[in-house]
């Protein structure tokens, strides 16, 4: 019988929740670019049948949203996370050495410029790991702030669309409170002034523009079937930020 050993536990614990974090962040992600909105999804949910962390990092680079070296980092780590999570062996990064010793040479590539010469080798593994986790899931939670944003871009094309369609009934009940205000006051549909007359009916018609653009953002949220597909990318809503305040 093969005497047990230590398992390193909280090695492993901090190897495999950061890879977990990964696959939730790409979970979201794939959500959010396909505009799926079902707690209950088959593919995208934590059923038997939902896609595995592999083919979310493969649809996301087909969809071109990250390119070769987030790939490799994503395959790297989910590698690592793979060894820690089923292989008893692997009780330390350096242990890795003896099961597949490419995962310790890529740690190696991508070791991070600076990092302290006195360092012992497992704890320079360990921080690469970690590094490598921070870049790539920076990249992920940026892309999906994108899309993010993009939806938010769609909204506003949306509700100012559906505005423009509707202007004569927005137009129509703003004139028809209007005359109710001007009717309270006694004055039938005489202004006191020209002034005052335009200034109330200016306020009149922004209140049912709100009330209409509240209505059609109600409909939004009971229709998920409106998708809004547009991202708006990092650069260019920091293009528009730095317009605006020139």
């Amino acid at each position: 019988m093969e005497k047990w050993t230590s398992l390193n536990m909280e090695l492993r614990s901090f190897v495999i929740s950061r890879v977990l974090r990964l696959e939730q962040t790409s979970s979201s992600l794939m959500k959010t670019i396909l505009r799926l909105f079902k707690d209950d999804l088959k593919t995208l949910g934590n059923k038997s049948s939902a896609l595995s962390f592999k083919s979310k990092i493969d649809l996301l680079y087909d969809l071109e949203e990250i390119d070769k070296t987030y790939y490799n980092h994503l395959l790297k780590l989910m590698e690592i996370r793979n060894q820690f999570a089923h292989n008893h062996n692997a009780v330390t990064f350096e242990s890795l050495d003896e099961i597949n010793p490419d995962i310790n040479k890529y740690l190696t590539k991508h070791q991070e410029d600076g990092l302290d010469e006195n360092l012992p080798r497992e704890e320079k593994l360990k921080i690469t790991f970690n590094k490598l986790f921070e870049i790539v899931c920076g990249r992920l939670l940026t892309i999906e702030m994108e899309y993010l944003d993009g939806v938010q871009e769609e909204y506003k094309s949306h509700i100012n669309n559906k505005a423009l369609e509707n202007l004569d009934e927005i137009w129509k009940s703003a004139y028809q409170m209007n005359l109710e205000k001007t009717a309270e006051k006694g004055l039938a549909i005489i202004p006191t002034s020209f002034q005052d007359d335009l200034e109330f009916f200016k306020l009149a018609f922004n209140v049912k523009l709100s009330e209409f653009t509240l209505s059609e953002l109600e409909k939004i949220k009971n229709n998920k079937k409106e998708v809004f597909r547009k991202k708006l990318p990092v650069e260019e809503k920091l293009r528009r930020l730095k317009e605006e305040e020139e």
